[in-house]
């Protein structure tokens, strides 16, 4: 794998408060790439300035080796994020929503439905087009979102708690479609999740808290290191990082 992303020290402060602290990390061209960590750990901020929505403090983002510029087009045009909360219009339909998003990347009309049809197809949603957005369930909205974050074919996908509200069937469905979706484009994914057997899959794992990288490594390479039977136990190792000679227990 061919390195993607490369983050070196970075740095970001709200309020003269340390949010992110000299963090450095890699992400490996089509890899699947988990983010952890308790709340307030600084993985939203993280993941702005990834998508060039902020800018940091210190440091550097390199995409592809060339230093990020948060308003190149060409950058952008190669990065989609899907967020937890939906921008898509619930008064409009699926066919409304994608189609208006689809000409924003075409400037054509007949152009613009072939696309949105086609990520529509990808998702295995076809049968929702003509559907209200805001009528449809959990699953069928994040397919949505998953169609409309396609559209211009990213090589960067960031899932942001992609099955949080979800039921079981339909956690294990979008996980299926996610998987199917990374190899026929080839695309590096990054997810952040509190679902710790979702992270499992990953090609490695970053785990933050308190604005510090706290593990960075392959999942049985943490489990071998924090000598803990699950991810689980390793993440609980990491946010008691505190206490000594901390006892794995499995959940």
């Amino acid at each position: 794998m061919t390195e993607l992303v490369k983050i070196t020290d970075l740095g970001k402060q709200y309020n003269q408060q340390e949010v992110l602290k000299a963090i450095s990390f890699s992400i490996m061209d089509g890899e699947l790439f988990s983010i952890l960590g308790p709340n307030g750990a600084g993985k939203s901020t993280l993941i702005s300035l990834i998508l060039g929505l902020t800018k940091p403090d210190t440091g550097d983002i390199l995409f592809e080796g060339v230093k990020l510029d948060s308003d190149s087009i060409q950058h952008k045009s190669m990065i989609s994020v899907v967020f937890q909360n939906s921008i898509l219009d619930s008064d409009l339909s699926v066919r409304e929503n994608l189609f208006l998003r689809a000409y924003f990347y075409t400037n054509n009309w007949k152009e613009a439905k072939k696309l949105a049809k086609e990520k529509l197809a990808d998702v295995q949603a076809s049968h929702l087009l003509d559907k209200r957005y805001g009528v449809l369930s959990g699953g069928e909205r994040r397919k949505v979102d998953i169609a409309r974050a396609l559209l211009n074919t990213p090589k960067l996908l960031f899932l942001d708690e992609p099955t949080t509200g979800l039921d079981i069937s339909s956690r294990a469905e979008m996980w299926r479609l996610i998987h199917q979706l990374k190899e026929k484009y080839s695309m590096t994914i990054v997810l952040t999740t509190h679902y710790m057997e979702e992270a499992r899959d990953s090609d490695n794992i970053l785990m933050l808290d308190g604005g510090k990288v706290m593990a960075y490594d392959a999942p049985e390479m943490l489990k071998q290191t924090y000598q803990c039977l699950t991810l689980e136990d390793v993440f609980l190792a990491i946010i008691e990082k505190g206490r000594e000679n901390y006892e794995c227990i499995s959940l």
